[in-house]
């Protein structure tokens, strides 16, 4: 790879851009999995899950994101994202994903459709926290504890 090669990276919500800049290499929540890309990367397209978008740009620094749902495409040395939502890392309110989280394990789901609504929200809450967790430096509780706290 190239000493002075660069990603151009677009965020783009329904809401508007989130990010737009250059960047060393993006790591991002995929469906399966976080994936990497720098340049060079092959062509591709991934459909995005729940988790922390991270774009270290080509000064060193770093800018964190909470993304939920999407589509990311490499063309050429070209990072596109489509996402539902995406949130600075500092601005997720990890109280209201605490709230959320309480709420939707005590969800009552039967029937394929009601559990994958009730996983999706709970994968949702989780990587919320997560998130919240890393940017504020303070450890995210961890699953176990969570269950263990009782429904209201």
């Amino acid at each position: 790879m190239a000493e002075n090669a660069a990603l151009t990276v677009s965020v783009v919500t329904p809401e508007g851009s989130a990010y737009e800049g250059q960047a060393h290499h993006v790591v991002a929540p995929a469906f399966d999995g976080e994936m990497a890309v720098y340049p060079l990367h092959a062509p591709m397209v991934a459909v995005l899950g729940h988790g922390e978008l991270r774009i270290t740009r080509t000064d060193g620094a770093g800018q964190n994101f909470y993304l939920s749902g999407g589509v990311l495409q490499v063309a050429g040395d070209e990072v596109s994202i489509l996402a539902e939502t995406v949130i600075p890392s500092r601005d997720v309110d990890v109280e209201q994903a605490h709230t959320e989280l309480t709420e939707a394990m005590g969800t009552p789901a039967v029937g394929e459709v009601e559990l994958d609504a009730r996983m999706d929200r709970l994968d949702d809450a989780r990587a919320r926290i997560r998130v919240a967790g890393r940017s504020t430096g303070r450890n995210a509780p961890t699953a176990d504890q969570i269950l263990q706290k009782p429904v209201e």
